[in-house]
């Protein structure tokens, strides 16, 4: 088990709740204030970053769950 897995995960939480929270309001036509810089360089580059926090936090609640230990190689 990794050190670290509930800090990975809760992250992993975090990062995918705010990726998938503002893409969502983006449709709606409200931002979250902290990811409002996004959208000074494009629109393409502000929902790639989006896309990408829910990636990540998908990865890293995989990370944090999975027990090395047990896994057969």
């Amino acid at each position: 088990m990794l050190k670290h897995a509930t800090s990975l995960t809760v992250i992993g939480f975090v990062l995918f709740f705010l990726g998938l929270v503002s893409i969502l309001l983006n449709f709606v036509g409200v931002d979250i204030f902290f990811l409002s810089w996004l959208y000074n360089y494009s629109v393409a580059l502000s929902f790639a970053v989006r896309l990408f926090m829910i990636i990540g936090g998908v990865i890293l609640i995989y990370v944090g769950q999975t027990d090395w230990s047990r896994e057969e190689l």
